[in-house]
C-alpha cells in the first residue's frame, strides 16, 4: 500500500516539474531583471517614455506606481499586458484570462464603437483615472498610475511611436 502510495507521490511531482518546464519554455526570452519585468535591459531604452513603458521606472529612477492591480513576483508595466509593440491580446495573469486593448496611438485616435477617440488629454485621465473619453470606467484590469506630469508626457511621446 505504501509502495503505490510512493508511486502516486512522484508521478505527481514529475508531473508538476513538467508542467513547470512546459510555461517556461513558452515564456518570451528576453532577459529577466531583478524588480522589472521580463522586457527589460539595462540601458538600452532610447527614450523615457520607452523606458516607462517597459519597465514602469522613470529614467530618474523613480518607480511608476500602480494603484488597483498588481503583480506578485514583479512590478507590473505596461509592457506586461499591451504587448512590446502595444497590440494588446488576451492576457493571461494570476489565473485569470482577459482581453486587453491595443493601444497603439493610430489605435486610440480612431474610431471605437464605445465612445469618442482618445485625445493626448483623454489617454493621460485613462492612465491615471482609469476612465475612457465617454467617462466609462476602464477595466478592473487597468491600473491606475501615480506618475509625474513630465514622465506622462514622455510617456504619451513613446506611445505616439507605436504604430
Amino acid at each position: 500500500m505504501k509502495k503505490w502510495f510512493y508511486y502516486g507521490l512522484l508521478t505527481a511531482l514529475v508531473l508538476c516539474l513538467v508542467l513547470v518546464f512546459s510555461a517556461c519554455r513558452r515564456a518570451p526570452l528576453y532577459p529577466y531583471q531583478p524588480g522589472g519585468n521580463m522586457y527589460t535591459t539595462t540601458d538600452s531604452f532610447q527614450s523615457n517614455g520607452q523606458r516607462i513603458y517597459f519597465t514602469a521606472t522613470s529614467s530618474s529612477g523613480q518607480p511608476i506606481i500602480p494603484e488597483g492591480f498588481t503583480m506578485m513576483m514583479h512590478r507590473i508595466a505596461c509592457v506586461d499586458c499591451h504587448g512590446p509593440e502595444g497590440k494588446g491580446g488576451q492576457v493571461s495573469m494570476m489565473m485569470q484570462s482577459f482581453d486587453v486593448p491595443a493601444i497603439a496611438w493610430p489605435e486610440l485616435t480612431g474610431h471605437h464603437e464605445d465612445h469618442p477617440p482618445y485625445t493626448v488629454e483623454t489617454v493621460k485621465q485613462a492612465i491615471t483615472q482609469g476612465v475612457d473619453p465617454a467617462g466609462n470606467e476602464l477595466d478592473e484590469f487597468m491600473p491606475r498610475w501615480r506618475i509625474s506630469d513630465q514622465d506622462l508626457n514622455d510617456l504619451i511621446d513613446f506611445l505616439k511611436g507605436l504604430k
